[in-house]
This record gives C-alpha cells, structure tokens and sequence, in this order.
C-alpha cells in the first residue's frame, strides 16, 4: 500500500513538472518571438520570417501540449510521448547549435526538459499497470471528474 502511495506522490508531482515546463517553454518562446526574431536551427542562423515561424511554432507546440494534458487527462500517457519528442528535438538541435557554435556539448537545462517527461512517463506506465492490475482497486477520478 505504502508504495502505491509513493508512485501516486511522484506521478502527480511530475505530471505538473512535465505541464509547469512546457508552460515555461510556451513563454520562452513567445517572448523571444514578440521580443526579436533571431533562432537557431542545428547551428544555422536563423533571421526575418523563417526564424519568426520556428519561434511561432515552437511556441504553439508546447502550449498545444500543455492544454492537450489539462483538457485531456485520459490521454496522458500519448501526450507525455510527444513531449519526449518535443524536448528530445530541442535538446538535440539546441545540442547540435552549441558544439557547432562552442566547444561545449550540450545544455544541461534542456536534459532535465527531456529526462523529467521521460521519467514521468516511466512512473505514469508503472502506475497504470499497478491499477489495471487489479492491485488498485479503484480507478482514480481526477478534477475534472473523469477517470485518469
């Protein structure tokens, strides 16, 4: 009982990690977009009109996905899954940009964006076989009074 008590604890917790990211993300590139139209794209500047859409784009993607996780907690596991490829494209490209540009390797920041959707999928995996199971034995009924 004690350990499903545990998972359910880090499940909620990055559940709203993987929501309060892609938030920031959504305001990161908003911001960059009102501010100046300047991106990176595998190490090739981006100006004017092309970096003003992938700015745009990448923007709408991560608040297209944060709504997608609010408006539909059904499809959680799906979502969390085009995270992963979300924060896997921009840790590779922003990955790619910095050792074309520097002598680094990568952004650690951006790691963290890709491994905390990566582990909450992990968690959210291991708490949906728990329930369905049988060792759960109620399903759990989230805010919105629809069965998660």
């Amino acid at each position: 009982m004690e350990m499903k008590r545990i998972i359910e604890l880090f499940d909620t917790i990055l559940k709203y990690s993987v929501l309060a990211i892609l938030l920031l993300s959504f305001l990161v590139f908003i911001f960059i977009f009102t501010i100046n139209w300047e991106d990176w794209f595998f190490g090739i500047k981006l100006d004017g009109m092309s970096a003003g859409l992938n700015l745009f784009i990448k923007a709408v993607s991560a608040g297209s996905l944060a709504y997608l996780l609010v408006k539909y907690p059904r499809c959680t596991l799906a979502i969390t899954g085009i995270a992963i490829f979300y924060f896997g494209y921009l840790f590779v490209d922003s990955a790619v940009t910095i050792q074309s540009l520097t002598k680094g390797v990568f952004s650690p920041l951006l790691l963290l964006f890709f491994i905390i959707p990566v582990i909450f999928l992990i968690i959210r995996t291991v708490k949906t076989r728990i329930f369905k199971n049988g060792q759960g034995h109620q399903s759990e009924v989230n805010e919105s009074g629809m069965q998660d």
